[in-house]
């Protein structure tokens, strides 16, 4: 079997899409894993048959034009697809950067598998800089809405995730998570000293 017979075989079981959108899914991750980059026009020369160029790219448009992508349904397919056994190693996390003049800022929470962040869910933020305490749990309570039986081994998180009210959430939610701290942090302790540095 071909592997875009394959990808359409597995999507099929997440996605109540036609054959022809089934299709053109499967031929773009497999055309990601070619090109390497998310030009459209490049993307293109990768799909199969006679069809030129110019109207493999229309295709493509017309597909992110139509179709809706629900965070639900997408979240359920990644994990099936990419997801390890067992519990998860999930990562939080925010990147940021230009499109042109228009500013992206996305918050994404990751299952990590073989030294990789596999996106699952994430949130665009209409703002410049760090998410916030609500943003944060928002995210959480839409991964735990999608997986409410999944077993969650700890959530890691960098030096921007902090703050008493979002560590308290994590705390009273049963959430085990590793934060990296700045290294002047003083964390209080039982010894003489009275804290950790």
């Amino acid at each position: 079997m071909e592997p875009a017979d394959l990808l359409i075989t597995q999507c099929r079981t997440y996605l109540n899409w036609n054959k022809c959108r089934l299709s053109v899914i499967a031929h773009l991750v497999l055309s990601l894993l070619q090109k390497q980059t998310v030009n459209f026009t490049h993307l293109a020369t990768t799909f199969p048959g006679k069809s030129q160029t110019a109207s493999c790219y229309r295709r493509i448009q017309r597909f992110f034009l139509e179709v809706v992508f629900e965070d639900a349904v997408t979240a359920r397919m990644i994990a099936g697809l990419l997801a390890p056994e067992g519990k998860w190693q999930l990562s939080m996390d925010r990147t940021n950067w230009m499109f042109g003049i228009f500013k992206i800022n996305i918050l994404f929470l990751a299952i990590n598998y073989k030294g990789m962040a596999i996106p699952i869910l994430w949130t665009l933020l209409p703002k410049k800089g760090c998410s916030n305490t609500a943003e944060r749990i928002e995210l959480l309570k839409r991964f735990q809405k999608i997986f409410p039986e999944h077993a969650i081994q700890r959530l890691l998180m960098d030096r921007e995730f902090k703050g008493k009210r979002w560590l308290k959430f994590l705390v009273h939610g049963s959430w085990p998570f590793c934060i990296r701290v700045p290294s002047n942090t003083l964390v209080p302790n039982n010894t003489k000293t009275g804290y950790y540095r």
